[in-house]
């Protein structure tokens, strides 16, 4: 099991951003997580039913197998179906739902580069066991898009494993660098924190949304990670305070 530091992830995605499209770095963007995959790193994006409720969101294929468990819709029952090393394959139900995909497509993308030598198999070796759980992942909408904004106990290999790939992700889809020409101009921050005092972080992760093409939430948690939040500060007016969103603003 590869154990690394949350900043050798981030060292790790800035790289492959250098290389793979540097002009974001300086010109935040949305970064293109599909051709990333498919054409960079070399995957073959594939997409089916993984689960008859939606439970399972990816797969990440590390060895040949005819032992990949999906659901047949039509025939409403589970079935095996064939996939080769280096198969990405996507759940059907997050398909139309842009920002639920890239960050499953970042997160399998996560699992590629850094767990290969986890899940290989010697096609060769005899075994006794059945090794359809080192085929590949199996990542649970829990394990991308559950937990958020909690910490979570990584003492497990499946701890490990879902954490690096979450926060790979991230720092994918929301390069470190590109966050600090949209989180940390001095200027913009000081604006926020005039204009719309005890709601800057919600003005600031709709704009990293935005720029980005990343869920609302996804915006939220990375700016906490990168350490852009606003520390809490008294309102001009002690008769006021904020919940929510800007226009819920209540008055005592």
């Amino acid at each position: 099991m590869p154990i690394l530091f949350n900043k050798d992830i981030e060292e790790d995605a800035e790289n492959f951003i250098k290389d793979f499209d540097a002009d974001i770095l300086t010109h935040p963007r949305a970064v293109d997580i599909e051709k990333f995959a498919e054409f960079y790193l070399g995957l073959t994006p594939e997409y089916n039913n993984l689960s008859h409720c939606g439970l399972i969101l990816g797969r990440m294929v590390f060895n040949d197998t005819d032992r990949i468990p999906i659901y047949d819709a039509e025939r409403q029952r589970a079935e095996y179906i064939s996939a080769s090393r280096g198969t990405v394959i996507i759940d059907n139900t997050i398909v139309d739902d842009e920002h639920r995909l890239r960050s499953t497509m970042g997160h399998e993308a996560g699992h590629w580069i850094y767990q290969q030598s986890y899940f290989y198999t010697d096609p060769n070796q005899l075994t006794f066991f059945d090794m359809i759980d080192r085929m590949g992942t199996a990542c649970r909408k829990s394990d991308i898009e559950g937990g958020v904004g909690t910490k979570r106990t990584l003492s497990t290999d499946h701890d490990w494993l879902e954490h690096q790939a979450k926060y790979f992700s991230a720092a994918i889809l929301m390069p470190r660098e590109a966050m600090k020409v949209v989180c940390g101009d001095e200027a913009v921050r000081r604006n926020l924190t005039a204009e719309a005092p005890g709601l800057e972080e919600i003005f600031l992760a709709n704009h990293v949304a935005e720029v980005f093409n990343v869920s609302v939430e996804s915006a939220r948690i990375r700016i906490k990670q990168l350490e852009y939040d606003f520390k809490p500060t008294m309102h001009n007016n002690p008769a006021i305070f904020t919940i929510g969103y800007p226009e819920r603003v209540f008055s005592l």
